[in-house]
């Protein structure tokens, strides 16, 4: 019971940030930002925001921008969702690029041993 509250809160969390990403917020840090994922803890106290930037080397000015932003979307979140606890948002770079990299050299690797 409390996986599916889980994912139907990161769902809920997820649409509710990237709205505000989109249309909300005006920092000029945040412009190429996109929300990959959101995944809340199971005390529902907590949700890392997984997030990518379409220029790579801009990833700190845009945690900044995050960190500047963090109180904003947190008074955002109380206001408008109906939740008993207003989880404290963190922040994590996504570099999905990198990951899938990493997978193709690997079944690239383990590919002759299911060849012959």
């Amino acid at each position: 019971m409390a996986d599916y509250r889980q994912e139907r809160l990161n769902k809920i969390l997820f649409q509710f940030l990237s709205n505000l990403f989109q249309f909300e917020l005006m920092d000029e840090r945040l412009e190429d930002v996109t929300i990959e994922y959101v995944n809340i803890s199971s005390d529902m106290r907590d949700a890392t925001v997984f997030y990518s930037v379409f220029d790579e080397s801009r990833k700190n000015i845009v945690l900044t921008g995050l960190d500047s932003a963090r109180s904003y979307l947190h008074k955002k979140m109380a206001e408008t969702l109906n939740l008993r606890i207003t989880p404290k948002l963190h922040f994590k770079y996504h570099n999905i690029e990198n990951k899938a990299t990493h997978l193709e050299k690997i079944i690239e690797n383990e590919k002759p041993r299911y060849e012959s």
